[in-house]
């Protein structure tokens, strides 16, 4: 009994030792690894560059394969090397030699090997190799991308959404919408950026996500939603993307909508798109008479943004509404609309409700 004593006693001495080692052993181990592939980086950084003159003038799968056997890569570490000399090598590489870079890329058979990854692999894996997709703008990859872009995880579908942004083709549009009707409005914002960094008309597949038809009535509407919702970002740009026509004729037909996210977003859009036509700015102004006083204080600030004079004595009513957003957004809008609103404003200082006299008072007390 003694003796099993002193023995765990021995065994309990030397954990923190043998832990010690076995730190040392591990740390000396990655410092190795680590070691090994600066050398694979720095080896494979000197090839391609010995072989720039050759790629300039390889622009087609065959011209492209005698250069990638010179390559070799075996071991995972060395993959992972030769794809990240690559990449960094697109990145600032002229125009014609991008295409080669991405023909020697997929020769080697990284291309295949980052799609299968992106159906079987990590959420971190995925991500990495959407990335390198979406780096490469490599337009095959469009199926895998939206698949991701689908995903349950955040961040692989916001990664899937640079991406699919990265590669500016018009069929990315679709699935990028899609997969923002889950996103938050921070989210929401800088994927507009994104995809009027595309520089491409955004008309047609915009327009068709919102006369979609199919799906359920909850997913179709936050689609919906999405849409309108980009055009409001996209601000004053909208029209440089957008079909300003067609843009306000679909939120015209969404101004008729049952719902009230809908109708409050199709406004939205609107006042970024602009109105021209007495029809655009008498929907704005029967928006006015809303049921729904969310719609009716979107309107409110609709026509003073818009500067319709015409919407003076709406908005002298609305500033009487029921609804503080509605008399608030109805007093500032008459603001807005200079002289006329102003005077329409003191005429409101003398009203019998104590609530438009507060609202007045509130307003023109503010700079």
């Amino acid at each position: 009994m003694l003796s099993w004593l002193w023995l765990m006693t021995g065994l309990f001495a030397c954990l923190p030792i043998i832990g010690l080692v076995l730190v040392l052993i591990l740390r000396t181990v990655e410092a190795r690894r680590v070691a090994q592939q600066r050398q694979d980086y720095e080896r494979y950084r000197a090839q391609l560059q010995d072989l720039y003159e050759g790629l300039d003038q390889a622009q087609s799968p065959d011209s492209i394969l005698p250069l990638a056997q010179l390559f070799k890569a075996t071991t995972r570490d060395e993959v992972a090397a030769l794809k990240h000399v690559i990449l960094e090598a697109y990145g600032t590489a002229p125009e014609s030699t991008k295409k080669a870079l991405t023909l020697l890329y997929e020769s080697l058979g990284f291309i295949a090997d980052d799609i299968q990854v992106i159906h079987n692999g990590s959420l971190e894996e995925r991500s990495r190799a959407a990335f390198r997709l979406g780096w490469l703008r490599y337009l095959p990859a469009l199926d895998a991308l939206e698949r991701v872009s689908r995903h349950s995880s955040t961040e692989l579908r916001l990664v899937a959404i640079w991406a699919l942004t990265e590669i500016a083709d018009t069929r990315c549009v679709k699935p990028v919408v899609i997969a923002l009707s889950e996103a938050n409005g921070w989210q929401l914002m800088q994927a507009a950026n994104r995809l009027l960094g595309m520089q491409r008309d955004l008309t047609l597949p915009l327009m068709e996500l919102l006369d979609s038809a199919g799906g359920m009535r909850e997913r179709r509407e936050r689609i919906m939603m999405t849409v309108l919702d980009l055009i409001t970002d996209f601000g004053n740009r909208a029209q440089k993307y957008i079909n300003p026509i067609a843009g306000r004729q679909a939120a015209l037909r969404l101004l008729e909508s049952d719902s009230v996210n809908l109708r409050t977003r199709a406004l939205r859009a609107l006042t970024a798109l602009g109105v021209e036509s007495s029809q655009e700015i008498e929907s704005i102004l029967r928006a006015l008479k809303d049921k729904d006083w969310e719609v009716r204080a979107v309107a409110a600030r609709a026509v003073g943004d818009l500067q319709i004079l015409a919407g003076i004595s709406a908005l002298q009513e609305a500033v009487g509404d029921r609804a503080w957003w509605v008399r608030h957004n109805a007093a500032y809008a008459l603001k807005k609309l200079g002289d006329a609103g102003e005077v329409v404003l003191l005429q409101l200082l003398q009203s019998d409700d104590r609530f438009t006299r507060e609202t007045v008072t509130q307003v023109l007390q503010e700079s």
